[in-house]
Parts: C-alpha cells; sequence; structure tokens
C-alpha cells in the first residue's frame, strides 16, 4: 500500500472523531486498543498485513483519545461542579473581560481539583496575572438552537472545561505568570497601539485583523468581509505563516540554504507565538517544522503524508481541535493546494505564472472549503474565487510591511510611518474590493434548510476532481454524480408537506421568534438582545425575511432585529411607534431607512396574509397606552393563524394591557402562546390566560437572569390551570409545527428527550 503513513494518520483522525462524538464508549476503545497492542507487534514485521493492522490500531486509539477528551468532569473536579458558587484562584491564560483561568488553588469548595475555566467577568485582566475570582460555575454552552454549532468549540482550543460567571474579580499579583505566557499578549497589544497612532480607523483594525488575528470591532466591515468571502483575511491563519516564511527566507537570501530554512522557520514560530497559536497556526508551524527537518536531513518531503501526520499529531495532542470550525478550514483549503493547484495551473495555459498561480490556488481552496462553509454557515459567496485573486497579493504584501512597520513603531514611530502608510494604503485596497465584490449581486447564496444540495453539487464537484486525477475511474464517478444529482432534483421536485412552522430561538433573556409559512415566507418577531442567535440561525435556513415584527423598543427585543435587517432586509416592518431613547431603537430605525424597507405602524386591525397564513395586530389601539411600563404595555400584540391553528404573540404586556385585551372583545384564543414578559409577575393575569386558553405556552427566558424570571407565582398559575410550559433556558429553541390541525413540538436540549404534544382543534 502506498503511503501507509497517510492512511494510518487518517484511520487516527476518523476514530478520534468517533469517539469526539459519543460514536464510540471510551472504556471500549480504551480495551480495543490494548487488545491490539500485540497484533500489532506481530504484524510489523509482514509488509502485506502490518498497515491493514496498524489503520485499525490508530482508528482504535484515536476513538479512545476522542472519546476521552469528550468526557465530562467528574465531581472530584472543579469543572464537575456546575451550578455551585466557587472562589478559586489561578493564573489568566488569555486576556480580557472574558479570560481563560488556569486554577491552582479551588478556595471554595474545598478538596476539589483545579481545572482550566473560562471566567466572564467585569473588569479586564491581563495575560499572566495572578487572579482571584468567585461567581457561579456553569457546565461548557451546548447548541441550543436548530443547527447551531457547538458555541464551547472556541473554548476547546484552550482546553477549558467550564464557564465561571465571575461576581468579583480579584488581581492578586500582575505579571507574574511565565514570559512565554505574558509576551505574546503584551506584543500584540503593543503593536496594535502603534496601527492605532499611526491609521486611522478602520484601517487600523483592518491592518491589526490582517496582520495578527485580532477581531474587527466595526460589524458592519466584519460582514462586508464575510458576505466577499475575505473574512480569513481577518482572523489568524495559517496563510500570514506563509508570508511570514517567505518574506523572512527572502531577508536572508545572502546565507547560505540551511540558514535561510532554519531563519524562515525561527520566523513562523515566533510569529505563530505572538498570534496565540490558533489550530490554523499550529497547521502552519508543525507543516513547516516537519519540513525544514526532513529537508536538513536530506528527506523527501511528501506533501500528502506530511499533512496527514500533521493532522494525525494535533488531533493526538488537542482531540477536541476536531469541531474547531478553523481547524477543520485550515485543512480543507490546505487539502485543496496539494491535491488540487497545481493540476489546475498546468490547465490553464500559457499565461502569467502569477495569475495562474493564485487563480489556482483561490479555485482550489475555495472548491475544498465550500462543503464545510455550508455545512456549518449554511451559505456560500459565488465571488470569492474572484475576491480572492483580487485581495490574496496585496494581503501577502500588507502582512511583511505591517509586521516590519509595527516592529519599527516600537522603537521610533517616525521612521515606521512610511511603511505603516504603505501597509495601510494595502489595507484601504483590501476594504475597496470586499465592499466592491459584496455589493455584487448574489454576493452570498444562502443554503435552504435542508442544505442537501449545496452538499450534493460540492461533492459532485469533488468527484470530477478526483477522476480527473485519476484517483477513481471516470465512469463510477459519472454515474455516482447523477445519481446523485437526480436524488436532489427529485427531493426538492416532491411537493413538501404543507406545515407551519415557529421556532422559538434561545437567545438568553429575551424574545426572537422565526416562522416559515407553508409556502416559505418568513416571518419575525423581534430579535433577541445580540445578533448572532437570530442571524445565524437565519443565514443556515435562508436568510430572506418577508414581514419583521417589532414588539416594543426595549434592547432585549430590537437589538438582535436591528442587525438582522441590516444584514438581510425585509419586506415590511411593522412597528408599535412607541417614543423611546433607547440608541439600539433609534439605531433600529436608521437601518430601516437605510435599507429602505417599508414601514408600518402595528395598531389594532391591521392584517398581514401570506398565502394561507394571517398575521393580525391585536394591540395597540389607535391611542397608546399612557401610564407606568408604558413600552411594555403597548407591546404589538399579534395572533397567527394557519388553517384551524392560532398562535398568539404579547411581546412584554402586563397586567394593565392583558385586562385591556381581554375587555376589549377581540378573540384571544389561541392553541399556542409565548409567556409574556419573560414570566414577569406582572403579566399573564389569570382572566388573560383564561381568554387565550392555550395548550402550549413557550417561555423565552435567560438562564440565571438577574431578574428572578420566571416568577414562581406565574408558574404555578400556569400549572393550575394545565397549561404545559416549555422553556427556552431548560429545553433551548423551542420548535412547534402544525398542519393546521395538530401541533407537534420539539425541543432542542441534547439532554432533553424530543417531546411531542398533539393538540387537535375541535373549536
Amino acid at each position: 500500500m502506498r503511503r501507509p503513513l497517510v492512511w494510518v494518520s487518517v484511520a487516527f483522525v476518523a476514530g478520534a472523531a468517533a469517539g469526539v462524538h459519543g460514536l464510540v464508549p471510551v472504556q471500549a476503545a480504551l480495551g480495543v486498543s490494548a487488545a491490539l497492542v500485540p497484533v500489532c507487534v506481530w504484524a510489523a514485521g509482514r509488509a502485506r498485513s502490518a498497515t491493514a493492522v496498524l489503520m485499525v490500531c490508530a482508528a482504535a486509539a484515536g476513538a479512545a483519545a476522542g472519546a476521552r477528551a469528550r468526557t465530562p468532569p467528574g465531581p472530584d473536579q472543579l469543572a464537575g461542579r456546575a451550578g455551585q458558587v466557587v472562589e478559586v484562584e489561578g493564573l489568566a491564560v488569555t486576556a480580557g473581560r472574558r479570560f481563560v483561568l488556569q486554577a491552582t488553588h479551588v478556595l471554595r469548595p474545598a478538596g476539589v481539583r483545579p481545572s482550566r475555566v473560562q471566567v466572564r467577568g467585569h473588569r479586564p485582566v491581563s495575560a499572566g496575572d495572578v487572579v482571584r475570582v468567585r461567581g457561579r460555575l456553569l457546565p461548557l454552552p451546548v447548541p441550543t438552537n436548530p443547527g447551531q454549532p457547538d458555541p464551547a468549540r472556541w473554548l476547546y482550543r484552550q482546553d477549558a472545561r467550564a464557564v465561571l460567571v465571575a461576581e468579583q474579580v480579584e488581581v492578586v499579583e500582575r505579571g507574574h505568570g511565565p514570559p512565554w505566557l505574558r509576551w505574546p499578549s503584551w506584543a500584540r497589544e503593543a503593536l496594535r497601539r502603534v496601527y492605532q497612532r499611526a491609521l486611522g480607523p478602520p484601517l487600523d483594525a483592518v491592518l491589526a485583523g490582517v496582520v495578527l488575528g485580532i477581531p474587527v470591532p466595526d460589524r458592519d466591515l466584519q460582514e462586508v468581509f464575510r458576505a466577499s468571502g475575505l473574512v480569513h483575511l481577518l482572523v489568524a491563519s495559517g496563510a500570514q505563516l506563509s508570508t511570514v516564511a517567505a518574506a523572512a527566507y527572502l531577508a536572508l537570501r545572502r546565507f547560505r540554504r540551511p540558514v535561510r530554512v532554519v531563519g524562515a522557520l525561527a520566523a513562523v514560530l515566533v510569529f505563530a507565538w505572538v498570534a496565540g497559536w490558533e489550530p490554523s497556526m499550529a497547521r502552519a508551524a508543525l507543516m513547516a517544522g516537519v519540513g525544514v527537518a526532513a529537508g536538513l536531513l536530506k528527506r523527501e518531503v511528501d506533501p500528502y503524508t506530511l499533512l496527514a501526520f500533521t493532522a494525525a499529531a494535533l488531533v493526538a495532542v488537542r482531540p477536541l481541535w476536531l469541531v474547531d470550525v478553523g481547524f477543520q478550514l485550515s485543512f480543507a483549503a490546505t487539502a485543496g493546494l496539494v491535491l488540487l493547484a497545481r493540476p489546475l495551473e498546468g490547465a490553464f495555459g500559457n499565461g502569467p505564472q502569477l495569475v495562474r498561480e493564485g487563480v489556482a490556488a483561490a479555485v482550489s481552496c475555495q472548491l475544498f472549503v465550500a462543503p464545510l462553509v455550508v455545512w456549518h454557515f449554511g451559505q456560500l459567496q459565488p465571488w470569492a474565487v474572484v475576491a480572492n485573486v483580487l485581495a490574496v497579493p496585496a494581503s501577502a504584501f500588507v502582512v511583511p510591511a505591517g509586521l516590519v512597520g509595527g516592529l519599527l513603531g516600537l522603537a521610533w514611530l517616525p521612521a515606521a510611518l512610511p511603511v505603516l502608510w504603505l501597509a495601510g494604503a494595502g489595507c484601504a485596497y483590501l476594504v475597496w474590493v470586499a465592499r466592491t465584490v459584496s455589493s455584487l449581486p448574489a454576493a452570498t447564496a444562502h443554503a435552504t434548510d435542508p442544505t442537501a444540495g449545496a452538499l450534493v453539487l460540492a461533492w459532485c464537484a469533488l468527484l470530477a476532481v478526483a477522476a480527473w486525477r485519476g484517483w477513481v475511474r471516470t465512469g463510477r464517478a459519472v454515474v455516482a454524480a447523477v445519481l446523485a444529482v437526480a436524488a436532489s432534483v427529485w427531493v426538492r421536485a416532491l411537493p413538501p408537506p404543507p406545515l407551519a412552522e415557529v421556532v422559538f430561538l434561545d437567545v438568553g433573556q429575551g424574545d426572537a421568534v422565526v416562522i416559515r409559512t407553508p409556502h416559505g415566507h418568513r416571518v419575525v418577531v423581534d430579535g433577541g438582545p445580540e445578533a448572532e442567535p437570530i442571524t445565524s440561525f437565519l443565514a443556515r435556513s435562508g436568510g430572506r425575511v418577508d414581514v419583521a415584527v417589532l414588539s416594543h423598543p426595549h434592547a432585549d427585543h430590537v437589538a438582535g432585529l436591528a442587525h438582522t435587517l441590516r444584514r438581510f432586509g425585509a419586506g415590511v416592518v411593522l412597528d408599535g411607534g412607541y417614543p423611546h431613547p433607547s440608541p439600539v431603537y433609534a439605531a433600529f430605525l436608521q437601518t430601516v431607512r437605510d435599507r429602505r424597507i417599508p414601514y408600518h405602524l402595528a395598531r389594532r386591525g391591521v392584517r398581514v396574509s401570506l398565502g394561507e397564513v394571517d398575521l393580525h395586530v391585536l394591540w395597540p389601539a389607535q391611542t397608546l397606552w399612557q401610564g407606568p411600563s408604558a413600552a411594555n404595555e403597548n407591546s404589538v400584540v399579534v395572533s397567527l393563524r394557519y388553517r384551524q391553528v392560532r398562535f398568539l404573540f404579547p411581546g412584554d404586556v402586563e397586567a394593565g394591557a392583558e385586562g385591556a385585551l381581554v375587555a376589549s372583545g377581540e378573540d384571544l384564543r389561541a392553541e399556542v402562546l409565548k409567556v409574556p414578559h419573560q414570566g414577569s409577575r406582572t403579566s399573564s393575569t389569570d382572566p388573560f390566560l383564561r381568554a387565550v386558553s392555550p395548550k402550549v405556552a413557550v417561555l423565552s427566558v435567560g438562564r440565571w437572569n438577574p431578574y428572578g424570571h420566571p416568577h414562581r407565582e406565574v408558574l404555578a398559575r400556569y400549572g393550575r390551570l394545565g397549561i404545559p410550559v416549555y422553556r427556552t433556558d431548560r429545553d433551548g429553541a423551542v420548535t412547534i409545527r402544525t398542519d393546521g390541525r395538530a401541533l407537534w413540538v420539539q425541543t432542542t436540549r441534547p439532554w432533553c428527550c424530543t417531546a411531542w404534544w398533539t393538540a387537535w382543534r375541535t373549536r
């Protein structure tokens, strides 16, 4: 078997993936690994059977490593005391208000072994500080919305095992940690300040992102780079390492080749250390190190073996990196370069070599990362190849120029200004490319749910590449591609069942509801306090918004909706129009004006028809409610009807508005009720609940919220009336599907059994 190390490495990574995803119990994997050791020893001297046996052993060992890494911490560990108030002291591994703490002493409770945790505090700390923290310990976050990527994947990079929500953060001693921990953070911050002094916004932030991977604070600019397919330029990746290595190699061109190679490797390792040692950085640094060692030993480097071995080595050290999107995208892009770039370059004829190389690299990378982008984010950027061909050469200049200018600026800023101005010009060009490409028609293609069609197309493209390279027979590849396309066409040609879907997203302390009608229309009611949950869900489920309803202008309802409209737009916006000085509400109205979205005041009697689905505004009245809690009492109350089933969305109305609704004589009956005001004591009055008479209630509320929601009296009231309550803090997102007669309720939390409820309408 050719390239045995490739197959053994692939088997190890596949086994680790099975263990990480819980497909193999850790005890079984360890037992199989131990049992296969003598078999491996026996087969070591038999060339024909050695690779196969080693693959089996590697798969078993990988499964054991993956399952062990995913095993939850026990009660004897700090991370296993979720829900308790703890007090710990340790070393800050990262900087900021949210930082990773390597606990060294557990002050409370006693007798517990320390673990590494993420601290969510109120004051910034520096890497290397000795910190004492008191607060409540929570388990790692889990996906709580449909299709949501694992939210803890960023914490896996630092091996954090729990989240500590801090009540008090005290810096006991500053700068106590080892230099290798303190200096990278200091260097990043110092370089960022140099860029800030030399360049104005947003070019300083773009330069810091391109050179060091520091997040760009401007959300709109982030969205522009994302929509153009250039967001990888703003994060730490192997591309920066390649540029640094090439620049160092050229700078040492007067020296002999071994000196140049070792110098380039040293520059790569130092840069990866300063930039934070992200998974993509680790991949590039390890590949560079192995390649340099092979060159110094005068051994030939096989790119396929090098890539597979690097993946296996990193997974052996950090098995949970397998679920990290950056890790996956880095290896997919590198695999595209290794497998496809050279043949593509030769297929482009006799044009300029620089152009052929750039186009081949961009096409091969995009082709291999496309399935992952669709899988994780539900979208593609069709113009990404064009954007990368235009932008990547400029970024190859910006990285070394920004790094050299930053280092000069640390010594004397005036000497660095010419270099930094050139780097700033390069950043301005990158911003121009991103804005231009993102403004092109169909700059972002949203893959509707399910994403089978886009994945099938990507798979067919990979089959075509495999047939072209001779990895599989052309006839078999054509037959497989035709079958896949036929299956995708027939699946999409079959009429979908006439179901309406209402998803109550888990957005923490706030409301966000996404409604999909049987004919594909989308309605959004509120957007939650943050943009990410609702925008990510919409991106994975089609993106388009036909009707956006804002119940009232408080931040926990409007903030996420403002970002949703900025990103996706809407066919029409319904708003109660209550005048409120909230900055997020002002941003919402400005977004409506900027996007030229039709705006209508929501008043009693307003109706919107979307095929068989009707929206009926029941509140507020023509004259707005005056008095205490006016913003809440003037919430837009919407009734949604599909055939014989109704949903009622009352916003945050309180007792006054509820009483007025009951007295108005409006038909408030609904099978599904969104619990008003996160279960506040001032809402969900007994007459209102009796008038609605719901079969199911859904409560959107944040876990450990400071308001005491939901109030126990409110829950008792629902219990007395026999109304089952689903809660986003406990059940995750709640999805309700209906055919117009029956309801099916599904929860998202992985530890909750999927709950089904059928309520036939007989009224």
